[in-house]
């Protein structure tokens, strides 16, 4: 089992490269960065889904993802720099796996690209995404960025991307690219990993849900032909207590990832040293 750390940097918070470093030194796996660009001043759909409500300032205030992760990779040597989750819609697959595979070279292999297609209608469509149709364009983008990342002269032509045969460089580090993880439990998640994704990632889910979601997603593999043993299973967001995580284990988790706070104020390297103690690190 790994076990990783999620957390929003902001200008308030503690040192990153000193965050990430002691996250290394303790055994965490993986290290985990948000995304989110803007923030509608009056939304019409806040976290969770729920109808016109209000957004908090932690959705505004985090830096840059990749940027952030580019920090990261700078301040390690082995930890896995986890996008959780980068939202595809609302960028333009060239760019987006340019900067991505750029990351995996510098980082010597260590990018897991957690994907999702994003739950803020107002924000998307600043970014230029389908809102209705986000899945739809987020599969596209993935098709647009494999062939990037894996063919000599890359061409393109589909519903919101086209374009003619390319000269792409850098290649990913990584063979054939990063892992890409669908996070999620929306009704053809599993359908979608099987089809394109490399594993499951889904968010504060029970440990009965999660072990029903890793059955389908295996179920779903059997149907086209594909080994489930290939879909890796993570799952972010949960408490840090052996109890618990032993019940992740047994429903199929591989990863574990927790959520933290890093202000000054809530201790978070004190925060560190207890989840890595409660795990067994």
């Amino acid at each position: 089992m790994d076990f990783g750390i999620h957390a929003r940097f902001h200008s308030g918070s503690v040192d990153m490269p000193e965050f990430v470093a002691r996250c290394e030194q303790l055994g965490f796996e993986s290290f985990w960065l948000p995304e989110h660009v803007v923030v509608p001043v009056n939304p019409s759909v806040g976290p969770g889904g729920v109808r016109g409500g209000s957004i908090p300032d932690s959705y505004l205030v985090m830096f840059d993802q990749l940027i952030g992760l580019t920090v990261a990779a700078t301040a390690s040597k082995t930890i896995r720099l986890g996008t959780g989750v980068c939202l595809i819609p609302e960028h333009h697959p060239v760019d987006l796996a340019k900067r991505i595979s750029t990351l995996d070279v510098y980082s010597g292999g260590r990018v897991v690209l957690g994907i999702g297609a994003g739950w803020q209608p107002e924000e998307s469509a600043a970014l230029g995404g389908d809102f209705k149709r986000r899945w739809a364009q987020t599969a596209e983008s993935v098709e647009v960025m494999k062939k990037l990342w894996t063919e000599e002269e890359p061409e393109h032509s589909g519903e919101y991307y086209s374009f003619p045969p390319l000269k792409f460089y850098p290649r990913p580090l990584q063979k054939p690219h990063p892992p890409l993880l669908l996070g999620g439990t929306a009704k053809r998640v599993f359908k979608r990993v099987a089809a394109w994704g490399d594993g499951w990632a889904p968010w504060g889910i029970g440990p009965e849900e999660f072990g029903t979601g890793v059955k389908q997603l295996a179920q779903e593999c059997a149907a086209i032909g594909r080994d489930p043993a290939t879909a890796s299973i993570t799952v972010m967001s949960i408490r840090p207590d052996a109890g618990l995580v032993k019940r992740y284990e047994s429903a199929g988790a591989q990863r574990i990832v927790f959520v933290m706070d890093t202000a000054p104020e809530k201790d978070p390297f004190g925060r560190l040293d207890q989840i890595a103690r409660e795990v067994g690190l």
